[in-house]
């Protein structure tokens, strides 16, 4: 029994391992937001430059449309146990230093 319980372990330290560094695939919280960079871009905002971001905020950011060449909308996801609002995911993304400012899209906003 004792050996059982450790290959049991041993499977989920190896999953949530594998699992760690991959983009959120069900995310706890969703929504659409408003991001203004601290550089403007011509048309959309640079894929690696948005990955690069989202990485270090931990979320996902899905690139939706610009509105201007400072205001992008995105879909953010983020796996927070206990965060539907996305608080802390937007507290994240917020903290980040190459982010001007993050605003819910309210005419977007996901039912939950």
């Amino acid at each position: 029994m004792p050996r059982r319980r450790f290959l049991l372990c041993a499977l989920g330290s190896v999953a949530f391992v594998a699992c760690a560094g991959h983009p959120v695939t069900d995310p706890e919280c969703g929504l659409r937001v408003i991001v203004a960079f601290s550089q403007d871009f011509q048309s959309a905002p640079d894929a690696a430059f948005v990955r690069d971001v989202a990485r270090a905020a931990r979320v996902e950011l899905t690139y939706v449309r610009s509105i201007t060449p400072a205001l992008h909308v995105f879909t953010l996801a983020a796996a927070n146990a206990g965060d539907p609002g996305c608080e802390q995911a937007l507290a994240r993304l917020r903290s980040e230093p190459r982010v001007r400012s993050v605003d819910i899209d309210a005419r977007r906003r996901t039912q939950g």
